[in-house]
């Protein structure tokens, strides 16, 4: 054990616990979170268990506060009958020193502790009814599951296909659920972004799109509204905030024509749009396109329909030029509207969009005749780059460690409010919770913020680096 957790646990034990000690590791304020761990260390249930507990708290984003929250738990439990056992829960003080809004879940939801038993807990798998609370409930108890494997240390890249594996079954069971309210049939769901690429943030909206088969015998007018109906019941359900918290946040606006077009295109209808009018952006938007719900001879249709307009056969050299262009677009907008992009993890020079431009123009270039490059997964992508002999293997090994550590971040700024946000903090006491967050174990809270700035360095260098070299500039 670390010598300045093993000096806290001896003081704890004294019944003096040391502030300095806890400022040292980096709690926001010590003084608090002395006072917290003794009367946690007091508590029946965990008085004679400290150095389960007392370590990874010591390790975590808020020591003092997964220490209050340890004790209000216990007691709950207590009350309950059920006392906390932490060797069937060993990761529950993580979670409590990692997630504010987890934390607050689980005082008012404490039989969910008994979720995070093993180390790791199970991935969750749980499909929830059609019924508005139990869609979110099976949220929420999903994403405790995923955060405490997260936190675990487990294989990060089975938290992005965990989060999206839950979307999926979440957004199932609420198209089934607008469709009875209203008593309509509902059309084929499609997910884009991050969420067809089985790669979905910890809290993220989810980008979608619906397309149905014409009936022959109703007005188009007609089948739009009925559909469109199904939609809206659909997004407001999952959206509307309850003390249960929400479902997800839906963004509709990818569909053809945007916020203008209507909310359910006929798969004909859909096409005819793409064929006639699809920008290049849409082409690049489209790779990510995955069904996830509802009927699936329209979901069949319109993916096999729109592969050629994605996937050219031709090669297209413009393709690399305009994909970066986009890139310097969105950075100059950025820019202009007063973003410090130097701390964006996901638009920022050498972000995450690097990585996903990076590849997606390479699928845009090279799709045609491989057809095993049309997958919305970034990492896959970039496994089948090296297999194709595409990409060297250094290569799609740097952009795939880049990626999944710049994801890791973002994942763990969400983590804190389950806010949509993707800003790597500036101040220190926040930079040392994201490394702490993000697994950086070192005792003294600077030592672990000067490892995380020094990789968040490394990282964003060597990506943009990559970027500049493989997607070709006008002038070169």
């Amino acid at each position: 054990m670390d010598d300045l957790i093993d000096a806290f646990l001896r003081s704890l034990r004294r019944d003096a616990p040391e502030a300095a000690l806890l400022a040292r590791v980096g709690d926001e304020d010590p003084r608090r979170a002395a006072l917290e761990f003794a009367e946690a260390a007091q508590h029946p249930d965990l008085a004679d268990h400290v150095e389960r507990w007392v370590p990874p708290l010591l390790r975590s984003a808020r020591p003092g506060f997964g220490a209050r929250n340890l004790a209000e738990l216990a007691t709950l439990r207590q009350s309950q009958g059920s006392p906390i056992d932490l060797r069937r829960t060993p990761l529950l003080p993580a979670v409590l020193g990692a997630s504010n809004f987890l934390a607050r879940r689980l005082l008012t939801q404490p039989t969910w502790i008994d979720d995070l038993a093993g180390d790791p807990p199970a991935a969750p798998t749980r499909a929830p009814e059609a019924e508005w609370d139990a869609i979110r409930l099976t949220k929420y108890r999903g994403l405790l599951r995923i955060a405490a494997r997260d936190l675990a240390g487990r294989p990060f890249a089975e938290s992005l296909r965990e989060l999206a594996d839950l979307a999926d079954r979440c957004l199932a069971a609420a198209l089934a659920c607008a469709a009875l309210e209203t008593g309509l049939a509902p059309p084929a769901l499609f997910a884009l972004g991050k969420l067809g690429g089985r790669e979905l943030n910890f809290s993220s909206d989810v980008d979608l799109v619906f397309v149905y088969l014409r009936n022959p015998a109703s007005e188009v007018l007609e089948e739009n509204q009925r559909f469109a109906a199904v939609i809206r019941g659909f997004k407001t359900g999952l959206e509307t905030p309850t003390r249960d918290g929400f479902g997800y946040r839906v963004d509709l606006d990818l569909r053809p024509e945007g916020p203008t077009g209507v909310l359910a295109n006929s798969v004909e209808a859909a096409l005819g749009y793409y064929e006639s009018f699809g920008a290049e952006w849409e082409r690049q938007m489209l790779i990510r396109l995955r069904a996830v719900a509802g009927p699936e001879d329209a979901a069949t249709a319109f993916a096999e329909g729109i592969a050629p307009f994605v996937y050219r056969r031709l090669i297209d050299p413009r393709v690399m030029h305009d994909v970066h262009a986009m890139k310097d677009r969105i950075e100059d907008e950025r820019s202009r509207d007063g973003r410090d992009l130097n701390f964006d993890l996901k638009e920022g020079p050498g972000g995450i969009r690097d990585v996903e431009f990076l590849t997606q123009s390479l699928q845009l270039f090279f799709g045609g005749r491989h057809p095993e490059l049309r997958t919305g997964n970034v990492l896959d992508t970039l496994v089948i780059l090296e297999d194709l002999a595409l990409l060297p293997a250094d290569v799609t090994r740097s952009l795939s460690d880049a990626y999944l550590w710049l994801r890791r971040a973002e994942h763990a700024v969400q983590l804190v409010e389950e806010q949509q946000t993707a800003r790597f903090p500036s101040d220190s006491q926040s930079q040392i919770a994201l490394a702490r967050r993000m697994g950086y174990a070192d005792a003294e809270g600077s030592a672990a913020r000067d490892r995380l700035l020094e990789d968040w360095t490394a990282v964003r260098n060597e990506t943009r680096a990559h970027f500049d070299a493989l997607v070709l500039r006008e002038d070169t």
